[in-house]
C-alpha cells in the first residue's frame, strides 16, 4: 500500500468558537470538582478517624467497627538525629524535638539542614481494652528502618546504624495482639534516597479491613497498568501494518513512559527488593511530557518556535535529570532542591507550552482542527491538575492516583483517540489514492481507446474519399446505359462501405467524455440503455482526476446494478451540470431491488464491507466541501454528489 504524508494546510486564520469554549470552561470546572471528590473522599489525610495530637491517639471499637482502619498521619513524635530503642523511654527523659504529620519534611533538613541521616518517630496509641489482633500497614519507609511495638521488635529493613547502613524498602502489613496502649516506635536511616523518613502515612485497623485496601488498591492499579500495556501493544500492531507512519510507534513509546510513570505502586508490591523505581517515574515523566511536544509535531505537522523550544528544553531536562540521579545519592540539600525546582518548571513550563501552540495549531489549521481541539482539552485537564497539585498539597490517594497520574492518562487516552484517527484518514486517504490511480489508468486507457476509433474514422473517411471518384465514375458508366438494376446495386454495395461518421462528443472535458464513452460502450455491449447529458468544461475547479473517479465509480457501480438484474427494463441516466458554483452530478439506474448498507455507507456487492469506490466518491465530495446523497424508490436507484467549485 503507497503511503502519503499528510500536511496541514495554512488557512485563515480562525476564531474559537464560544461554544468550545464553553466546553473547556466545563472541562475545567469538572477537572476540578473532581480533584476535590478525590481529596475529600480518597485521601490519606482527610479519610475520617480520630484526631492525633502530641504524640497520642485514640482508636475506640465504633470507629474500627465503621470503617475498618485509620490512617495515623497526625501527631508523631520526631526525635532527630536519634536511633532510639523502647528502653530508652523507660526513663522519662526523652522529649521529641517537635511533633510532625508524616510528609511534613521530604527528608531530614529539618534536624541539621541536610537531607540525609536518622532519626526516630514515636507514637502512643490507645486500643480497646479487650485483646484482638490488629494490623498496622507500612507504606514505604526510606531507606531502612526497625520498627517496635510495645518494646518488641517487629520489623526490620535493611541496617540502620550509619556504620553498617544498607537500604531496603518494601510495603509491609504486621499483625500483633494488643490492647489498651499501645507504643509505636519506628527508628529510621537514609543515606541514599530521594526522601527520607516516613513520607507516606501507615494505617492502622483490622487484619480484613488492611489486606482488602492493599489488594483492592493493587487491582485496581494493575487493572489500569494491563489496559495502558493493551493499548501500547495494539499500537505497536497498527504500527506493523502501516509501517512507515512512526505515530503508532511513537504512540507505543508513550503508553510504555506512562506505565514507567504509573508501575511504581504495583512493582513494588510484587517485587519488594526491585529498585530504581524512583528514577524510572520521573524520567519516565520528563520523557512523557517530551513525547507529547514530538506528538504535536508530527500529528498536526506543526513547526513553530514554541514547540521547536518545547522539544529541545524536554531533552535537556531528560538528560540534566538523568545526571541529577546519578549524583543525589552523595547530593547536599541545596542540588536536591534545585533538582526538585527544576521538575517543577518543567512541568508548569511544558503545560504553558504545549496550551499555547495548541491552541496556535487550532487557530491556524482546518483538516486538523477536530484533532487540536481533542488535544487541548487533554492540555486543561493536566493545567487544571497542575493547579489543583498547588492548591491541594496535602493529598495521598488511598485507590486511585495522584491527580498528575489521572491527567496524564486522560492524554494517553485522548492522544490514542487522536492518533487512531488520523491514521484512519491517512487510511482513507491511500484508499483514495489507490483508487485514483487505478481510474486514471483507466481514464488513459479510455482516451487511448478514443483516440484509435478517431484515428481509424479518419482513415475510413480518407479511403473512401480517395476512391469516391472511382465510384462516381462507374456510376456515371451505368446512368449512360440506363441500367437502373446496376445502379442500385452499386449504391447498395456503396452504402455499405461508407465510413461510420464519429459520433462527436459527450462533454467539453475530454477527460470526463472519455469515462462517459467507455461506459457507453460497456453498457450497449450488455444491452444496456446509456443516456447522459453532461455539461462539464475545462479548468472548472475540480481536478480531471477527482471528476475521473466521481464520474467512473458512480457509472461502475451503475452498470454493475444493471448486469446482476434479471427483470424488467435495464438502463443507466447520468446528468451533471453547473449552477450557482456547485457542480451536481446525478446518476440513476434500474436494479433489482436488492441493497446491503452499514452505518458507514453501502456495502460493496463483490466484499462485505463498504465499497472503496463509495468511499472515494464521498472522500472527494468532502474534499469540495460538498456532500453524497442515496435514494432508491420502485426499482430504481439513485445516487446524487454535490461539489463547490
Amino acid at each position: 500500500m503507497q503511503t502519503q504524508t499528510i500536511k496541514a494546510i495554512p488557512l485563515k486564520r480562525r476564531d474559537i468558537k464560544p461554544g468550545y469554549l464553553l466546553l473547556l470552561l466545563l472541562i475545567c470546572i469538572l477537572t476540578s470538582s473532581f480533584c476535590f471528590f478525590l481529596y475529600w473522599h480518597d485521601n490519606k489525610y482527610t479519610a475520617p478517624g480520630p484526631d492525633a495530637s502530641y504524640g497520642n491517639m485514640e482508636l475506640d471499637d465504633a470507629v474500627l467497627e465503621k470503617q475498618g482502619l485509620v490512617w495515623m498521619t497526625d501527631g508523631w513524635e520526631f526525635y532527630g538525629g536519634k536511633l532510639l530503642k523502647p528502653a530508652d523511654f523507660l526513663s522519662g527523659g526523652q522529649r521529641p524535638d517537635r511533633y510532625v504529620f508524616v510528609g511534613q519534611f521530604g527528608g531530614f533538613e529539618a534536624v541539621d539542614g541536610q537531607p540525609y541521616g536518622s532519626a526516630s518517630y514515636r507514637i502512643t496509641v490507645k486500643l480497646p481494652d479487650k485483646t484482638d489482633v490488629y494490623a498496622l500497614y507500612l507504606p514505604e519507609i526510606y531507606s531502612s528502618c526497625r520498627l517496635y511495638i510495645d518494646g518488641v521488635e517487629r520489623l526490620s529493613l535493611g541496617q540502620t546504624s550509619p556504620e553498617d547502613y544498607r537500604a531496603e524498602t518494601a510495603e509491609k502489613i504486621v499483625s500483633f495482639e494488643a490492647s489498651g496502649q499501645v507504643d509505636l516506635l519506628l527508628t529510621v536511616t537514609d543515606f541514599s534516597g530521594i526522601y527520607s523518613g516516613l513520607t507516606h502515612p501507615p494505617a492502622l485497623g483490622t487484619p480484613d479491613s488492611i489486606r482488602d485496601m492493599t489488594e483492592r488498591r493493587l487491582n485496581l492499579r494493575t487493572a489500569l497498568l494491563t489496559m495502558t500495556l493493551l493499548i501500547g501493544i495494539i499500537s505497536l500492531l497498527m504500527g506493523a501494518a502501516v509501517r512507515r507512519d512512526p505515530l503508532p510507534f511513537l504512540y507505543a513509546l508513550f503508553c510504555l513512559l506512562f506505565l514507567g510513570f504509573t508501575c511504581y505502586p504495583v512493582v513494588k508490591t510484587l517485587f519488594p527488593s526491585f529498585g530504581g523505581l524512583y528514577v524510572t517515574e520521573n524520567l519516565s515523566f520528563c520523557g512523557m511530557i517530551l513525547l507529547v511536544f514530538i506528538l504535536q509535531r508530527k500529528i498536526f505537522s506543526f513547526k513553530s518556535f514554541l514547540n521547536t523550544f518545547g522539544i529541545a528544553f524536554g531533552g535537556i531536562v531528560c538528560l540534566v535529570c538523568t545526571v541529577y540521579h546519578l549524583l543525589l545519592p552523595r547530593a547536599d540539600i541545596e542540588m536536591m532542591l534545585s533538582y526538585s525546582n527544576l521538575i517543577l518548571l518543567y512541568k508548569w513550563l511544558s503545560a504553558a507550552l504545549l496550551t499555547v501552540s495548541t491552541i496556535q495549531v487550532l487557530r491556524n489549521t482546518e483538516d486538523t482542527a477536530p484533532y487540536a481541539k481533542t488535544l487541548l482539552c487533554g492540555m486543561v485537564i493536566f493545567d487544571c491538575t497542575l493547579i489543583m497539585d498547588r492548591v491541594l498539597p496535602l493529598y495521598e490517594p488511598i485507590y486511585s492516583g495522584w491527580f498528575l497520574e489521572i491527567s496524564s492518562l486522560c492524554l494517553v487516552l485522548l492522544i490514542g483517540a487522536v492518533i487512531l484517527g488520523e491514521i484512519y484518514n491517512r487510511f482513507v486517504t491511500n484508499l483514495v489514492l489507490e483508487e485514483s490511480i487505478r481510474l486514471t489508468k483507466q481514464n488513459l486507457a479510455m482516451q487511448e481507446e478514443q483516440h484509435k476509433t478517431v484515428m481509424d474514422a479518419i482513415a475510413s473517411e480518407r479511403i473512401f474519399r480517395h476512391d469516391l471518384r472511382h465510384h462516381i465514375s462507374v456510376l456515371h458508366e451505368f446512368a449512360d446505359d440506363n441500367d437502373i438494376d446496376a445502379l442500385k446495386a452499386y449504391f447498395s454495395h456503396m452504402e455499405r462501405e461508407v465510413p461510420v461518421k464519429f459520433a462527436g462528443t459527450f462533454c467539453e472535458n475530454a477527460a470526463v467524455d472519455a469515462v462517459l464513452r467507455h461506459y457507453e460502450a460497456g453498457a450497449k455491449a450488455e444491452g444496456i440503455e446509456f443516456t447522459s447529458a453532461v455539461q462539464t468544461g475545462r479548468n472548472i475547479g475540480i481536478s480531471d482526476v477527482d471528476l475521473c473517479v466521481v464520474f467512473g465509480n458512480c457509472l461502475e457501480n451503475a452498470l454493475e446494478a444493471c448486469k446482476r438484474q434479471k427483470h424488467n427494463k435495464k438502463y443507466v441516466r447520468i446528468n451533471a451540470g453547473i449552477s450557482i458554483g456547485v457542480l451536481a452530478v446525478t446518476v440513476e439506474n434500474s436494479f433489482d431491488g436488492v441493497l446491503q448498507y452499514s452505518g458507514s455507507g453501502f456495502l460493496s456487492s463483490k466484499r462485505h464491507q463498504t465499497g472503496i469506490g463509495t468511499l472515494s466518491v464521498r472522500t472527494i465530495a468532502k474534499k469540495y466541501g460538498g456532500r453524497v446523497s442515496y435514494e432508491t424508490s420502485g426499482g430504481v436507484f439513485r445516487v446524487s454528489v454535490f461539489m463547490h467549485l
